[in-house]
């Protein structure tokens, strides 16, 4: 039998995903393919790519269906998406899809008979559609630590679950060696509620304070204690020299403030399925970081926000971010591999 592969699909909204799947791909030890229509520039060695078209067009419907969250009608791309997985699954069997994420891509996967390990995200995700692709999965994994698990997630979905904790880039870095009075506000690329005018507001309420600004977000104006740095493909440095970081309630920067003992101030951006939101809220329960739950507050409440940032013990983190992370997962994935792939000889 051919030496089993291993596929990757990574979803394309933000760069978590990728980042994510990159990190675990280097850790398998079976060949990888990654799968999308966004996906990191830079491999690690060894990996391949497939790119796939993207899934919008001009003038598609898109209807509501209970078991299904994305299923337009009338786009090409998705077509074409579609038969480039079942060319893949047929030139690459026996082989595994692991899922960063699509209900639609995992259930297609299922229907071809190829194994899927699902990657979770937070959120109230008790739906019809995330139920079908829980169920139908070989294995779920969960890139983050088991005590950051909704009080409320049903105890079967538990235990199907492998936790990894939070996969970082950062993993195994050294701590934070802060500037005091040093504020980083960073910004991922999946879409943010904060304004350049909102930051200008907080500078000038916080003079005390030095602010840097790293991510997409569009440059305001520079003031005596306002940097506007751009897009840092590696903001690792920015993030250990900062007293406090502001960011996203993402896992992917959840997990590298976690890594690097960062005091954080973690803002729930909109997303489906209240996904920050109840990470904020778990953050703010386990005193890891100030969970702001409803978006980004005014300019007067900040100063009190890093004042309670201060108050964090940075060493609450540690174990969080374990550098062993994406070799769980990827151990998860191989031995799914191993699990539900047998030779025929080996079918009773």
């Amino acid at each position: 039998m051919p030496e089993p592969q291993v596929g990757y699909y990574v979803h394309h909204h933000g760069a978590g995903h990728g980042v994510r799947a990159a990190h675990i791909a280097q850790a398998l030890r079976v060949p990888v393919t990654l799968i999308g229509s966004r996906l990191p520039e830079h491999l690690p060695a060894g990996v391949h790519r497939l790119q796939l078209p993207g899934d919008t067009a001009q003038g598609m419907l898109v209807e509501r269906f209970d078991v299904l969250h994305y299923a337009p009608l009338a786009v090409e791309g998705v077509r074409q998406r579609m038969a480039m997985l079942a060319q893949w699954f047929g030139e690459h069997w026996p082989c595994l899809l692991v899922v960063d994420v699509s209900v639609e891509v995992a259930l297609f996967a299922r229907l071809c008979a190829v194994p899927v390990v699902y990657v979770r995200q937070h959120g109230l995700r008790d739906d019809a559609a995330h139920r079908q692709a829980y169920d139908s999965a070989s294995a779920l994994l969960a890139p983050y630590p088991p005590a950051m698990e909704a009080p409320g997630t049903a105890q079967w979905l538990r235990a199907k679950t492998t936790y990894s904790g939070w996969l970082s880039r950062f993993a195994g870095a050294p701590c934070a060696a802060p500037q005091p009075g040093q504020v980083l506000i960073i910004t991922g690329q999946g879409g943010t509620g904060l304004s350049a005018a909102l930051i200008e507001a907080v500078a000038r309420q916080c003079p005390e304070r030095q602010f840097r600004v790293a991510g997409g977000l569009a440059p305001g104006t520079a003031m005596a204690n306002l940097h506007w740095l751009g897009h840092l493909s590696d903001p690792q440095h920015e993030m250990r020299s900062a007293q406090i970081v502001v960011g996203s309630a993402s896992d992917s920067l959840v997990g590298e403030a976690a890594s690097l003992g960062c005091r954080y101030i973690a803002v729930a951006e909109e997303r489906p399925f209240d996904e920050q939101r109840l990470q904020a809220r778990r953050l703010n329960e386990l005193n890891l970081a100030i969970g702001l739950e409803h978006g980004w507050p005014a300019a007067p409440l900040w100063p009190a926000l890093f004042d309670a940032a201060l108050a964090l013990d940075p060493v609450r983190w540690r174990g969080w971010a374990d550098v062993g992370a994406a070799a769980q997962a990827a151990r998860l994935i191989e031995s799914t591999l191993a699990r539900v792939i047998r030779s025929p000889g080996d079918q009773g």
